[in-house]
């Protein structure tokens, strides 16, 4: 392999390289814009409002209530934890048999009640425990108050916090392609300018640059969608649960629109680099 040959290798191999790491980087980060908030969703709707049933509660009194609670346009999912379902949960949890101590099991018959992630907001939260406080065999209605403001005020953040990396990163990644794609243009200005001078047409120049950029460009979105993939497929498989969070349609959708963008951004680039050469004076171009 020739020097110039191995010039140009080099020169290809920065390009795609250049691209499939901001490819990778970008379409990581709009990948957790789209998915954060799938992800609040997904926390908030596992944050239970427990209702805690008087004693004298019949059991079908009980059922009459749960299914008003599943009546509810706010309700996702409610299940009823009897006293001793209950004590078992407390006992697993602080790894301590509490009823042999008291003798007596203090805990009362619940019905948890999941809300859908719209209606996880503390003043909507608040009216259901007034709502349903005031029901005869009802004792108390509680939830976590602190956790919901917290995950309320902290998701925001985070998911404007997401959305302005991705924009940055999609900055970044258009100013490293072009500078990538210039550069690789630059080292064949002086073949660009012969071309010209001995008659070729702007079209006829601009065509075989355009092709192998655009291949490039190609190469690199794949190589980029390969590592997202890959990355994509660990957090499903590592992390419990996550698989709940993944829409693949959209996911798919990310991976094509990923490949068009660098298509479309190594044509453009592509189009302007040869472009300034081919306008640019002889003398300019050393």
């Amino acid at each position: 392999m020739t020097k110039k040959n191995n010039q140009l290798f080099a020169s290809y191999f920065f390009v795609v390289t250049s691209i499939s790491i901001v490819l990778y980087i970008l379409g990581f980060f709009i990948f957790l814009v789209i998915n954060a908030d799938n992800v609040s969703n997904d926390f908030k709707e596992k944050i239970p409002i427990t209702i805690y049933l008087k004693e004298s509660a019949k059991e079908i009194e009980i059922n009459q209530l749960q299914k008003k609670i599943n009546l509810k346009n706010y309700t996702k999912t409610s299940s009823f934890i009897s006293k001793e379902k209950g004590a078992e949960l407390l006992i697993n949890e602080i790894e301590e048999d509490f009823l042999d101590f008291l003798g007596t099991n203090p805990i009362l018959n619940s019905i948890d009640v999941y809300l859908k992630a719209d209606f996880v907001e503390s003043d909507i939260l608040n009216g259901f425990v007034i709502e349903f406080s005031n029901n005869q065999i009802v004792d108390e209605v509680r939830y976590d108050a602190p956790l919901v403001s917290l995950l309320n005020e902290n998701l925001k953040k985070i998911k404007f916090a997401i959305l302005i990396i991705a924009s940055f990163f999609l900055v970044v990644s258009l100013l490293i392609i072009n500078n990538s794609i210039r550069l690789s243009i630059y080292s064949q200005r002086m073949l660009i300018k012969t071309m010209q001078l001995v008659g070729a047409k702007k079209s006829f120049i601009r065509r075989p640059f355009i092709k192998t950029q655009v291949n490039l460009g190609i190469i690199g979105s794949v190589t980029a969608i390969i590592f997202l993939y890959s990355s994509i497929f660990y957090l499903e498989s590592a992390i419990n649960e996550i698989y709940l969070l993944f829409d693949w349609k959209v996911i798919v959708l990310l991976f094509i629109s990923i490949f068009l963008f660098s298509v479309i951004i190594t044509y453009m680039c592509t189009f302007f680099a040869t472009q300034k050469f081919l306008n640019s004076k002889i003398e300019q171009l050393y």
